[in-house]
């Protein structure tokens, strides 16, 4: 068993970033295989990497889930995240740029910029982690550096800066030269030596190395004058410090290129991780660790990254195996915790009684007897914890403000074999506990039990994971839209019952008065009789009997709303009259009064908020027009509009995935039901045939 700890300012922890197929995986390959922690790199596609550990990951070649594995580098040690870069998946990174101190956002030589970085990009601002970057893919056809780096400074509206520049491109690609040394290397045959510097790109190099010293010394009335007075250039160890700095403040974008796949240019990355992002004592100067004691919500309590400290940590990924058993990753903020030792969850303000302690490389678990400040690792068997969670020393509870994730996109109903439907909904509900984009509930009105997630990629792979892991099956359907049903004019009517078959009969008489009311108001039910028509005993039956055919509707079998109903005469039966018969009386009288009253099927309207990237606003505009929806207000941000809409919840039901095609998966949505309105009759023909 392993129990060192490493110190705590040798430690970066680090995210990467990238999208879909940017060889983000492949590039924490070559890291790990460089820092010695791996024998051999493997290959996404073989389904050899470390970082790639689910079935449903190597049968679709992209990550799903966040994934972990350490190194060392240069005295120093690495907890690399290789998290999601698939659009449906991109959420859970949140989670991840919550613990890590800083992060390397790849991005493709041959694509450049894409949505899925500047979601990534954003996210990264939000949650205040340093950035340096890594354009890769070099040796690929059709790489263009100086395209790409316009491109990032245009897209990300930041200052990019390259310390290192490619020696040739795509399949003369090389090597690099590395700015700040003005040294030149090769990875020819797999073995990364300097070179001779290659005079044909001097001038390129000299270019982009006083653009960075200029940065430097611009940031430092000492330094700025030493160079505008004698063109002397700071030191090497003065240029790390001020790009450092500037990196930490998030002021400029550091970038390195190669190939994650040729191993090229790793090594300079690595070295400039060492560099540039923060220890974790770093990250709490930049960002201090500041939660509120639960007990006390508004008093703030301040936690130092230091294992003198009490212990806290919040959970970032959690996994469940029907066989193993729950597994919670956690990167530790302050002191120090012990195999078996308990703790407690200030999220769920109970205790828990630890268990064993691991180290992560990918899905192999190395036991080790203590986690402290810095480290990233994980818990056995915290029965009570869920991802977002912040775990405490129980005589020392602090709690960690959570992560917001976006709401999921696109819901679906979920069918199965009605003698599975228990262990299914079982197993969604333990998935649904490891990944915190999904939801996983039954709908109270139409008894469905639904699926929400982040894209229809995202519940497939879900129901693949729900059959890998608990061996049952299930498929997905359109939920179904909950209309309502209301009158459109004010009607009399009467409900009558009279029964006599020998013996006592039933008998029960009620005049109604049943008109519409403003949408929103509900069911109100009023009691105008007088002189004793019908006994006082027998009102509640009445009022019960409609409320019992308002759950009923007759045009679809939808839920009555918006009625009101007045109870103004009626008769009685000193035999035959009972609770029973005013109730059947009453139900009779309403349904009476829905079929003369001009029954309408009413549905839901969806009061939504879309953040549109600029260029694709009309686009947007214009879909949600065409789905019977109305724009009520367009407010303007840096490089996008909030679109504020209502639109019938019965056009939206694909409305996720049709955003993310019109905008490359770059807007984000949420929405709730605001309304109800009346259904327009051909539509509401087209529903109530298909109901029917």
């Amino acid at each position: 068993m392993q129990t060192e700890s490493p110190d705590i300012l040798t430690i970066r922890n680090v995210a990467l970033l990238a999208h879909g197929g940017g060889g983000k995986t492949t590039l924490a390959e070559a890291l790990l295989f460089n820092g010695q922690a791996i024998d051999r790199r493997g290959e996404v596609g073989m389904g050899t990497a470390v970082m790639s550990t689910e079935v449903e990951e190597l049968e679709r070649g992209i990550t799903i889930t966040p994934h972990v594995g350490h190194c060392r580098w240069g005295g120093h040690w690495f907890n690399l995240v290789d998290t999601p870069g698939y659009v449906d998946f991109l959420e859970s990174t949140r989670s991840v740029l919550q613990v890590v101190g800083g992060a390397v956002m790849i991005i493709s030589g041959q694509l450049g910029v894409k949505p899925e970085n500047m979601r990534l990009w954003n996210m990264a601002e939000e949650a205040e982690v340093a950035l340096i970057g890594f354009i890769n893919k070099m040796d690929k056809p059709r790489t263009d550096f100086i395209r790409v780096l316009g491109d990032i400074e245009r897209s990300l509206r930041v200052t990019a800066l390259p310390l290192t520049i490619p020696i040739g491109v795509g399949e003369a690609f090389a090597g690099i030269i590395d700015l700040i040394p003005m040294t030149a290397w090769s990875a020819k045959n797999g073995q990364f030596t300097q070179i001779d510097f290659p005079e044909a790109l001097r001038a390129d190099a000299l270019h982009y190395r006083t653009q960075l010293v200029e940065k430097v010394v611009e940031a430092d009335d000492h330094l700025l004058e030493a160079y505008l007075e004698s063109g002397q250039e700071p030191d090497e160890a003065t240029i790390h410090a001020g790009l450092r700095k500037a990196v930490h403040e998030r002021r400029l974008f550091l970038l390195f290129c190669g190939s994650g796949l040729a191993n090229i240019g790793v090594r300079a990355l690595a070295n400039g991780i060492v560099h540039y992002l923060p220890n974790p004592v770093e990250k709490a100067d930049n960002k201090s660790l500041v939660g509120e004691d639960p007990n006390q919500p508004e008093r703030s309590i301040a936690r130092a990254p230091t294992v003198s400290d009490p212990f806290s940590a919040v959970v970032f990924k959690t996994t469940i195996d029907p066989f193993a058993g729950k597994l919670s990753v956690l990167r530790v903020f302050s002191g120090s915790i012990e195999a078996d030792q308990p703790c407690y969850n200030s999220d769920r303000r109970c205790k828990e009684r630890g268990g064993r302690l691991f180290r992560l490389q990918g899905k192999e678990m190395r036991p080790v007897q203590r986690l402290q400040a810095g480290d990233i690792g994980a818990i056995a068997r915290l029965e009570s914890t869920h991802s977002g969670d912040t775990l405490c020393a129980p005589e020392h509870p602090i709690h960690y403000r959570r992560v917001r994730f976006v709401d999921p996109i696109l819901n679906f109903a979920v069918e199965s074999d009605p003698q599975q439907e228990e262990r299914v909904a079982a197993g969604l509900g333990k998935l649904a506990e490891e990944d915190p984009t999904l939801r996983f509930f039954r709908d109270g009105e139409t008894h469905e039990m639904i699926l929400a997630g982040m894209g229809q990629t995202h519940l497939r792979v879900t129901l693949d994971r729900l059959k890998r892991k608990f061996g049952v099956s299930a498929s997905l359907k359109a939920a179904k839209v909950p209309y309502r049903e209301s009158i459109s004019r004010p009607v009399r009517v009467q409900g009558r019952l009279k029964k006599q078959s020998g013996g006592r009969g039933q008998f029960a008489d009620c005049w109604l008065v049943v008109e519409p009311l403003p949408r929103g108001t509900g069911f109100q039910f009023e009691d105008q009789i007088v002189g004793g028509a019908i006994p006082r005993t027998y009102i509640p039956s009445v009022e019960k009997g409609i409320q019992e055919e308002l759950q009923r509707g007759i045009l679809g079998g939808y839920p009555v709303v918006d009625v009101k109903v007045v109870l103004v005469d009626g008769s009685f039966h000193t035999v035959d009259s009972s609770d029973n018969a005013f109730r059947t009386a009453a139900g009779m009288g309403f349904r009476k009064a829905m079929e003369e009253g001009g029954a309408v099927l009413l549905e839901p309207i969806m009061a939504m908020e879309i953040t549109v990237p600029d260029d694709v606003l009309g686009d947007v505009i214009g879909d949600i027009n065409s789905r019977r929806g109305r724009v009520t207000g367009v407010t303007p941000r840096v490089s996008s509009q909030i679109v504020l809409a209502e639109t019938p919840m019965a056009e939206l039901l694909d409305y996720g995935n049709i955003l993310n095609a019109i905008t490359s998966g770059r807007a984000l949505y949420t929405m709730s039901v605001s309304y109800y309105q009346e259904v327009p009759s051909h539509i509401a023909r087209l529903v109530l045939g298909k109901s029917g």
